[in-house]
């Protein structure tokens, strides 16, 4: 399985979350999480992330860039970067119940999933 999350950072820096659904069968309900998911066959991951992020948030994301490439059992996740520069009222939720951006220390503090959580610390460790 491939899966693949993007880190957008609005121009004040902040990070955008989605809070994801309180359905037990998805990865992670209830937590606060990146934009993401699986890739569809014969996509690529660049593809992949943009295609999730237009389907979970209305948001043609471009210039994005691979952050990094984590090999963890049974899964490989990809974790891109890129720039946002709508704010949340521009933006059309389809996945989750919330979203909103958040300064990394604020997000750190809040009921994150555990790979969020260690894509946060990672990225802003290495800026």
């Amino acid at each position: 399985m491939t899966n693949v999350k993007i880190i957008l950072i609005n121009p004040r820096g902040e990070i955008l979350l989605l809070h994801r659904d309180d359905i037990p069968n998805i990865e992670v309900p209830n937590k606060w999480s990146f934009v993401g998911g699986a890739l569809e066959e014969g996509e690529t991951p660049e593809e992949g992330v943009i295609r999730e992020t237009k389907e979970e948030i209305g948001y043609d994301v471009s210039n994005i860039s691979l952050f990094k490439e984590y090999d963890d059992p049974g899964i490989t996740r990809y974790l891109f970067v890129g720039k946002i520069d709508k704010e949340i009222s521009e933006l059309t939720l389809t996945e989750g119940d919330d979203m909103n951006f958040f300064v990394a220390e604020k997000a750190l503090k809040m009921d994150i999933s555990r790979n969020t959580r260690r894509y946060i610390k990672e990225y802003f460790q290495k800026k």
